[in-house]
């Protein structure tokens, strides 16, 4: 019996040294935590699994190397106890990993420890040394774990190293992985065990690339949504009005460029007249100024005649005024009545003188009387005239005064009134020539203006960089030229590329189709015969096999084959009669060609032999196509990328280029920028120049109005000083008069009352004395009359002097005023009339050269404004794709006569630019609708994003190809082809999957028949496990594929449409469906790879006290945690015992350690009972915890502390070892 019987530690893992740790029986380590237990365990491990990643050590702490083997004589030794003596297996650190040596003899301390130091040996080839003096045989230095776990589990163990060997396997990895697993994974669940079932099987897995399909597939519903949106009635109308409407662009882009040809002549048409009216312009203008200043120049001189006959007029008129005014106020005191009536004074005198006389010839005989009275009248009249004298005197002088003050508030009025004329007149002449300079420096602003608004600023710094521009267009194209016509190669390089390949690669398509049908076939047929060969034994040829030897020969010979490989006919040795060569059936089950076993088994042989051969020729012929295709690559590849670097280059100096296109248009921009602010600021100093001198000729002709209105106000002003002057004078001179003559006529009443009284007297008197009363009263009456009479024109004689006086001097004079005044205002008219035609005149010369001047200047206003029209073109949408016409300009002759003007032109071009954007896109528009319909990554290629326009009309113009050359047609056959293809890798792929399900059904069944026949431990009365169908959608869904391509495959055979036609329904819906889903559960897959244990479901059912839990996937709280931990592990022991037998076939003779470190959970009687499970079956536990358990049940007991420098001592409690 062939076993691990102990361990020893020298130096390693904080063991100083222990050589007494046994391990064959079952063992129970004691100890806290801490004190090395897992240490020990991990060794242990480390001796079956030789895999320094797989103890459960933690990553933060020592690597097992640098734990295990700290020193150069760290060793760990494992003696093996076998039927023929033990062999000593030394772990040591070599080249800083883990080695190995197979010593042929039991543990001997000496081998190792220098007995006189007492210090083991450092190194191996001191070991080495000290083996060869002993005499003892060992192994070369084992350097890989693999060549190890061969050499310990005689896999291909060479004959000199099999003694080494715990048994002879090939299939051993589960015993390692299952020891491992029980010691590392409390767990126990479906994964684990079937991970560990199928790596028993087959070391080598079968497992299926998700990520391979996936690169397959990845364009699956792309390439099925894009063939089937483009066969839409819906897209190929789409189709055709994109063609229709990049024809329409491709016209309108003729028109525009035709256009721009057009306005490039009319700039230079505008660009040669202009300076003809710009030279007319400005001698219409000089003549025009000259006239201007002919019309100023008249117009001053009849200002001033005009004034000074406005003077004279004033003066005649104020005449006028002053002699009517004398003249009404002579009619109104009834001048001629008043002259009338002094005209007969003489007369009145003489009447008078008569009257006396014959007073005094009727009185003389009464003189006395007469006397007396007419001493006493004649003394009144005396008394009269001086009165009346004395107050005519004080009338004359009251004229005299009144005369003299008018005459000399008169002349103060015509001092003032021509002081007041000569100074505004002297005003008025200063005012003037500043007018006239104000006006001629307005004109002078004008001028600078408009030769500002011509002006071009920095034209030296604009010209250079519009030259600069100008040349980027000729680059630019040669670039677009060169990446064109790379790219253009790169496509008939692509285009040769892919024939080539095409038709390269369909010779070994059509030679891989043949082989994989006939592998197809013939896979079918040789799981055919695996079934019949396998289920050979429950028929009558198994039976004859087994119990008739030489059938053949007999038998055989007459039987028919389906009879042999019936069932039912119940065979039996019989020497009756009845019997058929001592054989007897039950013919009545017979309906009636013969087969042995052996011939299907060479049939299998060689079905499975031609397999082989097809498989070999498939992968030759799959490596000759990616031969083919690294051929091609190789042959085109270099050439593309060539042509790539050239488009590369271009494209970078495009870059470049367009780079400092945008920087110099931009620094033109500027430069305009800067030029037109130079402009707007002396434009803006010419307006305020201009502002400034038009607000001083406002002012001057302010302060000209202002003194016209203030000489009027003034002359009013006078005027009224002197009206009121005369006015209060004569009122006062009225006053004074009325109060001289009331105060004599006063005096008259007064005399002539005293005088009536004297007559009254006299006539009583005469009248007495007989005198003729009557008579004289009368004529006392009369002289009385004649004298008043007499008195009036005494009274008016004066006024009669002043009126002969003002009659000379004024009234007399108003009809020659009159004319006078008449004449001047005549002279006026006509001067001012004049002075009207003649400006008329000049005015009518004036606005005719004013006409020629606007018309120049609108002529050079057009012709300015479509060459700085022009000089923006720069900026319109139309113009950048037509630079290279503008370079026409710096020819004269470009061949064209047009009629239109740049501004009709360019306002032409926006019109064909709208149109031409409005069809642009509309294109894009429908391009944009047409490419929605396809992703970026679409199956024809068909571009998705556009920058520039360009790249809209070649893609129109490509689908226009697209259609006409029926591409879509080789896009099916070809996508067809491929699908096809993975519907049969799909279904080959998933039969070699699933290839080995019998022998995990069969391997269940072992360890299910295991448990069967056991004795449960505990509680635990039944444990079963279960093969159910995967409930792994990705795996499912393969099945389902596999299914369908094998009841469908003549219909996915190449050449066959997966795609409908444009009248057609879609056609095999349930393959597009099964692959549809598959994609998705691939994707919603979380693994690349599907394996064997993902094409089934393990499950567990466990009765423990009469509890059944069902089948279930894991084993987790089974009962309480004893229970649990219980089930574990016996499911592991049984495990193992079944790895264990079915590991090695030739020798079973061997025992295998399984630790478990939970065994302190467990009750006491379980402990013993799975102990006895274990051994039963060869299996040793060895177990860890903290306290002592069941002593009595484990053939040795140690306890593990930690004592000085943290150093691990093992003590023995039990052992049957003698010390």
């Amino acid at each position: 019996m062939r076993n691990l019987n102990r361990i020893i530690f020298i130096n390693s893992a904080n063991i100083p040294y222990a050589d007494d740790i046994y391990l064959d029986g079952n063992v129970h380590f004691i100890g806290t935590q801490g004190v090395g237990k897992s240490t020990v365990l991990r060794s242990i491990l480390f001796f079956y699994n030789a895999d320094t990643q797989k103890l459960g050590i933690p990553v933060e702490k020592q690597s097992y190397t640098e734990y295990y083997f700290p020193y150069a004589n760290s060793y760990i030794v494992y003696e093996v106890a076998t039927e023929n003596g033990a062999f000593c297996i030394l772990s040591f650190k070599s080249m800083n990993r883990v080695s190995y040596r197979f010593i042929d003899s039991p543990y001997r301390k000496e081998f190792f420890i220098d007995p006189e130091t007492r210090t083991a040996y450092s190194g191996a080839d001191r070991i080495r040394m000290q083996l060869d003096q002993l005499n003892v045989d060992y192994s070369r230095i084992i350097y890989t774990f693999d060549e190890y776990r061969n050499i310990l589990y005689g896999n291909g163990v060479a004959p000199d190293m099999r003694k080494y060997s715990l048994m002879e396997s090939k299939q051993y990895q589960n015993i390692p992985r299952t020891i491992q697993n029980v010691l590392l994974n409390s767990k126990l669940d479906a994964e684990f065990i079937k991970k560990t079932i199928i790596s028993s099987i087959n070391e080598d897995e079968t497992a299926i690339d998700l990520n391979n399909y996936k690169e397959h597939l990845k364009n699956f519903e792309v390439r099925l949504h894009d063939i089937e949106e483009f066969q839409k009635r819906e897209t190929q109308k789409q189709a055709k009005e994109i063609t229709s409407l990049s024809a329409q662009v491709s016209k309108q882009q003729t028109a525009l460029a035709q256009g721009c040809r057009e306005l490039v002549a009319a700039y230079l048409k505008a660009k040669e007249v202009l300076p003809q009216w710009q030279e007319k312009k400005i001698h219409t203008e000089n003549e025009r100024s000259k006239l201007i200043g002919r019309r100023q120049e008249l117009q001053e001189q009849s200002r001033q005649r005009c004034d000074k006959l406005q003077e004279t007029i004033a003066v005649l008129n104020n005449e006028l005024q002053k002699a009517q005014s004398k003249e009404k106020e002579y009619a109104r005191q009834q001048i001629e009545q008043i002259m009338e009536r002094s005209a007969r004074k003489e007369e009145w005198k003489n009447r008078r003188d008569g009257l006396v006389e014959e007073q005094r010839i009727l009185t003389s005989q009464y003189t006395e009387i007469s006397t007396k009275y007419k001493s006493l009248i004649q003394s009144l009249d005396e008394q009269w005239n001086k009165i009346h004298e004395a107050k005519l005197k004080q009338l004359d002088e009251l004229n005299s005064t009144y005369n003299a003050r008018i005459e000399e508030g008169r002349r103060r009025h015509e001092t003032a009134t021509e002081t007041l004329y000569q100074e505004y007149e002297q005003l008025s002449q200063q005012l003037h020539p500043e007018r006239s300079e104000k006006q001629s420096a307005l004109t002078a602003i004008d001028y600078q203006m408009q030769l500002c608004r011509k002006e071009v600023f920095f034209e030296a710094e604009q010209e250079e960089l519009k030259h600069r521009i100008q040349s980027y267009t000729g680059m630019h194209m040669s670039k677009k030229n060169r990446i064109d016509n790379a790219q253009l190669i790169i496509k008939e390089i692509t285009l040769k590329w892919e024939d080539e390949l095409q038709r390269g690669m369909k010779e070994k398509d059509d030679a891989l189709t043949r082989l994989q049908a006939e592998q197809q076939q013939l896979k079918l047929r040789v799981d055919e015969l695996e079934t019949f060969l396998q289920n050979s034994r429950n028929t009558l040829q198994g039976w004859l096999k087994d119990n008739k030897p030489g059938w053949e020969e007999n038998i055989g010979k007459l039987c028919d084959e389906s009879i042999l490989w019936q069932t039912g006919l119940s065979p039996q040795l019989h020497d009756n009669g009845e019997s058929f060569y001592g054989i007897s059936i039950n013919l009545a089950g017979i309906e009636r060609h013969i087969k042995s076993i052996n011939d299907y088994q060479k049939e299998k042989e060689t079905g499975t032999h031609r397999l082989e051969e097809i498989a070999s020729e498939i992968t030759r012929l799959q490596i000759a196509k990616e031969e083919l295709e690294e051929a091609l690559k190789n042959k085109y590849q270099p050439k593309i990328k060539e042509q790539k670097d050239v488009i590369s280059v271009q494209e970078y100096e495009l870059g470049k280029l367009e780079q400092q296109y945008q920087q110099d248009m931009l620094d033109l921009e500027d430069w305009k920028n800067k030029a037109e602010a130079e402009r707007e600021r002396k434009m803006h100093e010419l307006e305020n120049q201009k502002a400034q001198a038009h607000s001083e000729l406002k002012q001057i002709e302010a302060k000209l109005n202002n003194l016209n209105k203030e000489k009027a106000e003034k002359l009013n002003t006078l005027k009224q000083e002197w009206s009121g002057l005369q006015h209060n004078l004569a009122n006062e001179k009225k006053k004074q008069a009325d109060t001289i003559q009331q105060e004599e006529q006063e005096e008259q009443k007064r005399i002539a009352s005293v005088k009536a009284d004297y007559e009254n007297d006299m006539q009583k008197e005469l009248h007495k004395q007989g005198a003729d009363t009557e008579r004289l009263q009368d004529i006392a009456k009369q002289l009385q009359d004649i004298e008043q009479e007499l008195l009036f024109i005494k009274d008016h004689a004066t006024l009669l002097i002043e009126y002969q006086k003002d009659k000379r001097d004024l009234i007399n004079h108003i009809p020659e005023w009159k004319r006078e005044y008449e004449e001047q205002k005549r002279l006026l008219d006509n001067e001012k009339e004049n002075v009207r035609k003649e400006i008329n005149s000049l005015q009518g010369e004036i606005d005719k050269l004013s006409k020629s001047v606007n018309e120049a200047e609108e002529n050079v206003r057009t012709f300015s404004n479509n060459l700085e029209a022009y000089e923006r073109i720069s900026v319109y949408e139309w113009y950048k794709p037509h630079q290279d016409i503008f370079r026409l300009e710096k020819c004269p002759d470009t061949g064209l006569t047009v009629q239109k003007s740049c501004m009709e032109l360019i306002n032409e071009l926006g019109r064909m630019q709208s149109q031409y954007t409005e069809s642009q896109s509309s294109l894009r528009k429908e391009v944009n609708i047409f490419t929605g319909h396809f992703g970026e990554d679409n199956t024809f290629k068909f571009k998705t994003k556009f920058n520039e326009d360009w790249e809209y009309i070649r893609f129109a113009e490509e689908l226009h190809d697209f259609v006409e050359e029926n591409k879509i047609s080789q896009f099916i056959r070809r996508i067809n082809n491929e699908h096809s293809d993975i519907f049969k890798r799909i279904s080959m792929d998933t039969s070699m999957l699933t290839a080995s399900e019998s022998d995990i059904h069969d391997l269940i069944n072992k360890v299910n028949k295991g448990f069967q026949t056991c004795n449960f431990v505990g509680v635990i009365q039944r444990i079963e496990m279960k093969v159910e169908e995967s409930s792994n959608r990705v795996v499912n869904s393969l099945r389902a594929i596999q299914k369908y391509y094998n009841e469908h495959a003549y219909d996915l055979a190449p050449g066959t449409n997966l795609f409908s036609s444009e009248n057609e329904q879609l056609v095999k819906q349930e393959a597009i469906a099964l692959l549809r889903d598959f994609i998705k559960e691939m994707h919603a897959y979380r693994y690349d790879k599907i394996r064997l244990y993902d094409s089934f479901e393990l499950r567990f059912r466990i009765v423990e006290n009469n509890n059944d839990t069902g089948f279930v996937e894991k084993l987790s709280n089974v009962g309480s945690e004893g229970t649990d931990i219980l089930v574990k592990a016996m499911i592991n022991i049984m495990l193992l015992y079944v790895f264990k037998e079915s590991a090695s076939q030739k020798f079973k003779d061997f025992k295998l350690h399984c630790m478990m470190d939970e065994i302190g959970k467990l009750h006491p009687n379980n402990v013993n009972g799975i102990l006895k499970f274990a051994n039963d079956r060869n299996i040793i536990l060895i177990n860890g915890s903290p306290t002592e358990l069941n002593r009595d049940a484990y053939k040795h007991v140690y306890l593990l502390t930690k004592g000085a420098q943290s150093k691990t001592r093992i003590a023995r409690l039990i052992s049957d070892k003698k010390l």
